[in-house]
């Protein structure tokens, strides 16, 4: 089944990027984790808009990604406000005129944290979710 096949490629890069995210956490480059957070959010939610919808939206927007989703995946009211946030260290992590100065001198060590564990937390649902839907149809 290539639906199914395809969301497993969106979720084992949205696993790899998660790990990325690590990575430059614990390194100290706070931009890179922010910025592999939120591409590891973006892409664990296609995986599932391609299994549950059959198609991959042309929108990068997290909160955006999770309406037309239509599902919170059991995610509690606080871990959404702060996926909500992801979208924006994206441009934060990448554009300096933005932050006006260089993002890893701007983006705090605290906020790196919260953008890891937020998409860590929205990876791991995605792929019980996907676990779910797939076990189901076998």
């Amino acid at each position: 089944m290539r639906v199914r096949e395809e969301a497993i490629w969106w979720l084992e890069t949205a696993k790899r990027d998660i790990k990325r995210a690590e990575r430059s956490l614990e390194h100290g480059d706070r931009a890179a984790a922010t910025f592999w957070a939120e591409q590891a959010a973006e892409k664990a939610l296609k995986a599932l808009h391609i299994a549950f919808k059959g198609t991959i939206p042309k929108i990068h927007s997290i909160k955006r990604l999770f309406e037309e989703l239509g599902t919170n995946l059991g995610l509690d009211e606080e871990v959404l406000e702060a996926a909500y946030e992801l979208t924006q260290y994206y441009y934060l992590s990448h554009y300096p005129d933005i932050v006006e100065g260089v993002p890893d001198e701007v983006i705090s060590s605290a906020t790196a944290e919260r953008a890891v564990r937020v998409a860590k937390r929205i990876v791991e649902a995605a792929e019980r979710a996907l676990e779910e839907a797939f076990s189901s149809s076998s």
